[in-house]
């Protein structure tokens, strides 16, 4: 069955897209199926990578994937390119991620990190070795566990920061555009995020070694 989203005429010039993103929006706009299908193809690994780190689960993280992608569907009818489309999806990405987190907090749910899922979205944090030593491979298990852990305990604002700036790559105008704030909020949250991370990282490490 055909989507149906309304065509509305994209004013690329608006948002300085370029004419390749213009015309890929024309395509999605037009509820091409190739279009929808590279959609997917393109940002799936990085949306569910991101919900994963926010939300400290994987069967969360895609189920919040797959309504990330409807809503992007149902809502491409109103973009008006006066921002790049990653940045657009984006900002409904973590408008759903947040509005979960939010959720969750009303019922008194926090998200707990299971230490044997299995990573589907990667991590930076991975030995890059492709026969890594069992000595390496322990160190990067634990590694990845204390990062994760520690994201957990970060604020919803710190944790996007980090997410979006250390663990994605995002420069500071996309991070101040996805979450609506200034360039100088997005360097003083990154400043306290980082700083809260480094103190949660060395707290979680020396507890583990009591253990």
């Amino acid at each position: 069955m055909r989507r149906e989203i309304a065509y509305n005429e994209l004013d690329e010039r608006a948002g300085g897209l370029s004419d390749e993103e213009a015309s890929f929006v024309s395509r999605l706009r037009a509820n091409e199926d190739t279009a929808y299908d590279e959609l997917v193809r393109t940002y799936h690994a990085s949306i569910f990578h991101v919900a994963y780190r926010m939300l400290g689960d994987a069967g969360e993280a895609s189920d919040v994937a797959q309504d990330i992608f409807l809503k992007v569907f149902r809502s491409i009818g109103s973009f008006k390119g006066e921002a790049a489309l990653k940045t657009w999806i984006f900002k409904i990405v973590f408008s759903e991620i947040l509005n979960r987190l939010r959720w969750w907090k009303r019922r008194n749910r926090f998200s707990t990190f299971s230490l044997d899922d299995d990573q589907k979205g990667g991590s930076r944090y991975h030995v890059t070795d492709s026969r890594p030593t069992p000595e390496e491979a322990l160190a990067s298990k634990e590694q990845e566990t204390a990062i994760q852990r520690t994201l957990g305990t970060l604020s919803n604002d710190h944790r996007s920061i980090i997410v979006l700036r250390d663990i994605e790559g995002f420069s500071y105008s996309e991070i101040a555009d996805v979450l609506g704030v200034s360039i100088g909020t997005v360097k003083s949250r990154i400043c306290r995020a980082r700083a809260d991370l480094k103190r949660g990282l060395m707290q979680y490490l020396s507890v583990q070694r009591l253990k």
